[in-house]
């Protein structure tokens, strides 16, 4: 019974060894290489068509469309489209209110990306010019200098970015706190660190900006539950990199505790779990068969446990080592253990350093004794095939003034 603990114990500590190591690689590389690229001095001449979809969103849309109405932006040059998809509420009325124009969806397929797709093909059909599109949630607010950040990657030659995508409501209650440091992880650490070695970030649903010529080749071909990241991996695999653009920035509403976020969490991971199938063995095949380091990057990226299930795996393996440490044979373990508790510790503090106000963030911790137990609930739930079910709203109150990040 010993061995087979222990070998247990083994697999799961190398894995988040490794998973570690891969973190903190990122998070070095991000920390050496950042820097605010500089203001470009001329005439803006980029068209950017926004679009905006939603499912029942009156209560955050008119936030959501006052921040981009100041955005620092040429307003002739600048249209926005909310897609109304099968709303039961005010949400066309609220669109068109706000200033915007409004495509309303009332049959088809569900589902945010057969949503998307069916508005670019009724804008194709309209005959609208744009230079770039940008896809923005119905719940977030929008950065005054979102369009020149992507503006200034596209001169640059990045067809498809992925801005940086934070919260509104930061300080709000426990669990916006912790979400907080773990958006830090995500963003700045983990993809800011991409940047510096040509890999590719992966696209957040919201906060994405694709060129003209990318909109006409691709479309939006993706239209499972996790459809960002499934969209993700078909442009990896058509040799489309997705650049990681951390100063263009949109702030969500993120939901105030548990319950709010359940349904919300259980999506995500049951469409991550799905495209992690198909997606990383494609990746993983292409990235090998013909050396692509940027493609097995990404197919690593797709299959690496996320920051929360890392240190609840952790935790089971201290716990474990404490059962094995008599033998022998397994003694080396809960000093490994220990060692991999820590850089995970460390890795958590060092996102906490990167939020506006460490010291608040930091007053969340206690609360981590009750999100990993759930954020783990979730992800064996999400792995099992539970909520695989079509576009639904989070319910969030309405969204909160901006609040930004120290990077």
């Amino acid at each position: 019974m010993t061995n087979i603990l222990g070998t247990v114990l083994f697999c799961i500590l190398g894995l988040t060894t490794f998973v570690s190591l891969y973190q903190w690689g990122h998070a070095i590389l991000a920390i050496l290489f950042q820097k605010k690229p500089q203001v470009r001095i001329g005439t803006r001449l980029t068209r950017f068509l926004i679009l905006i979809p939603a499912h029942n969103e009156e209560d955050g849309l008119s936030e959501t469309l006052q921040s981009l109405s100041a955005l620092r932006y040429p307003k002739n040059i600048t249209q926005i489209v909310v897609i109304a998809d099968r709303c039961s509420d005010a949400t066309a009325t609220v669109a068109r209110s706000g200033g915007a124009r409004c495509l309303e969806r009332s049959e088809g397929p569900g589902g945010k990306g057969a949503a998307m797709s069916w508005a670019m093909q009724e804008l194709r059909k309209d005959g609208i010019e744009f230079d770039a599109l940008v896809i923005i949630d119905a719940d977030c607010i929008a950065d005054p200098g979102l369009l020149e950040a992507f503006d200034d990657a596209l001169a640059k030659g990045h067809e498809v970015q992925q801005g940086y995508n934070y919260l509104s409501n930061p300080w709000e209650t426990p669990f916006t706190r912790v979400i907080a440091v773990t958006s830090v992880l995500r963003n700045f650490l983990f993809y800011g660190g991409k940047e510096p070695i040509g890999c590719s970030a992966m696209l957040s649903g919201t906060g994405m900006c694709l060129s003209r010529s990318v909109v006409d080749r691709h479309g939006w071909s993706a239209f499972s539950v996790a459809e960002d990241w499934e969209f993700s991996v078909s442009l990896l695999l058509n040799n489309v990199r997705i650049h990681f653009n951390a100063w263009a920035r949109v702030f969500a509403r993120e939901s105030k505790g548990l319950k709010q976020a359940s349904r919300q969490r259980l999506r995500w991971a049951t469409g991550r779990y799905a495209v992690t199938t198909q997606g990383a063995r494609k990746l993983f095949l292409k990235g090998f068969s013909g050396g692509r380091i940027d493609l097995i990057d990404g197919g690593i990226t797709l299959t690496i446990p996320n920051y929360s299930t890392q240190a609840s795996l952790t935790i089971v393996s201290l716990i474990g080592g404490w059962f094995v440490v008599v033998d022998p044979g397994w003694d080396f373990l809960l000093p490994w253990a220990i060692g991999v508790f820590a850089s995970l510790g460390g890795y958590f503090l060092l996102g906490a350093m990167y939020t506006q106000s460490p010291l608040k963030t930091l007053a969340g911790i206690p609360y981590i004794a009750v999100f990993l137990p759930w954020r783990l609930t979730i992800e064996v739930l999400g792995l099992l095939g539970f909520g695989r079910k079509g576009w639904g709203r989070t319910f969030r109150d309405s969204a909160a003034r901006r609040h930004s990040t120290r990077t």
